[in-house]
């Protein structure tokens, strides 16, 4: 059996143990609010300030338009495979969002529509929430340097360059604790190019209160803006990747790879950077894990069965991401020649062979 099966089995499994074991309840009285909005990645933001709801239940909802949710789980983060449907209060909003796919590319929302919540079940995905939901500290913990709590690292899989390429969180935003380090990071390391995979150029113009030499690459056009979200193939988003590379092409490195928590949009681009620099599928997905190990402490090496649990939770956002991105079957992965189905990817995402040979020449050692 692989482990995307022994994955699968592990969830329901625990699906199957938390619905025997949790209790329906009538305590919940159902809540209709307004839609707002749809945000740029299709999912549904409502009129909604709290909800008597704990992390792990899961609800019913029905829209005025005729669109119906049954037992999506309420999570605090955009926690689930690829394909599900969830309710978040994720930031200051609450919201219906699509993991990896845009909720209301097929639902049809219109703002103004009404959205009825009400409760399936007590704890129904408990488990799988507590699984889920690793802390993300906005201080340092006891022993951890401040490159680990930025999450900022040189990218050296496979044939990258030395000293060209490197990740992190966001040197933007104030709420995530960062911002300062950030600033001194982005000096020690010379980065001359930022690569923001989450602001738009509204966004970026926005942030107040920078380190000045942060706020001096904004001013000089150092930061190149993709403004995507976690679907790749989204066809807005290839386009921005596309333009956004060539944006690259004419920047000088060293470069700097970040989104919110230079996680998972980070953590993905990087992986074709890496590919593209033929590394094999062990490397990138040690390297993409290693956020996790930063950020939330799941420790990559451990081989405990709940620990290794967790570990195949967080793997499969990438495995289900380079399966979409590179049309290759996730069991497939690790034999597959991931270099040139990278190269295909940028392609389709606009950029010239001639584009992506310079782009290669720029990361390969």
């Amino acid at each position: 059996m692989n482990k995307t099966s022994v994955l699968v089995s592990a969830v329901l499994l625990l699906l199957t143990g938390c619905t025997a074991n949790s209790e329906k309840t009538a305590a919940f009285e159902p809540v209709t609010a307004s839609v707002i909005k749809t945000d740029q990645f299709g999912d549904v933001i409502l009129d909604l300030e709290e909800l008597n709801l704990s992390y792990g239940d899961s609800v019913n909802v029905s829209f005025s338009g005729g669109c119906s949710l049954e037992s999506i789980p309420f999570y605090p983060d955009y926690y689930g495979l690829k394909g599900d449907t969830i309710l978040t209060n994720f930031g200051d909003d609450y919201q219906i969002a699509g993991i990896r796919y845009s909720f209301n590319d097929t639902a049809q929302i219109k703002d103004g529509e009404t959205a009825t919540i009400e409760l399936d079940e007590r704890g129904k995905y408990k488990d799988l929430f507590e699984a889920y939901n690793v802390d993300t500290d906005k201080t340092p913990w006891e022993g951890q340097t401040n490159a680990e709590y930025m999450n900022a690292r040189a990218v050296t899989a496979g044939n990258v360059k030395p000293d060209i390429l490197y990740r992190s969180a966001s040197p933007f935003e104030a709420s995530f604790g960062r911002v300062e380090l950030m600033d001194s990071f982005i000096q020690t390391y010379h980065i001359q190019c930022i690569l923001d995979l989450a602001d738009s150029e509204e966004d970026l113009h926005a942030f107040t209160g920078l380190p000045e030499n942060t706020q001096a690459m904004i001013d000089n056009d150092q930061v190149i803006c993709f403004h995507i979200g976690n679907d790749f193939r989204d066809s807005e988003a290839m386009e921005s990747i596309g333009v956004g590379l060539r944006k690259m092409l004419q920047k000088e490195g060293p470069y700097l790879v970040q989104c919110s928590l230079g996680r998972d949009r980070t953590g993905v681009l990087c992986a074709l950077f890496e590919a593209l620099c033929d590394a094999t599928y062990d490397e990138i997905v040690e390297d993409y894990m290693v956020s996790y190990n930063l950020l939330h402490k799941v420790d990559i090496n451990l081989e405990v069965d709940s620990d290794s649990f967790q570990y195949d939770l967080f793997k499969t956002r990438l495995d289900e991401n380079l399966e979409v991105i590179l049309k290759t079957d996730r069991d497939a992965l690790a034999t597959s020649d991931l270099k040139q189905k990278t190269i295909d990817y940028f392609l389709e995402c606009g950029m010239t062979q001639d584009e992506v040979r310079q782009l290669t020449d720029i990361l390969h050692e």
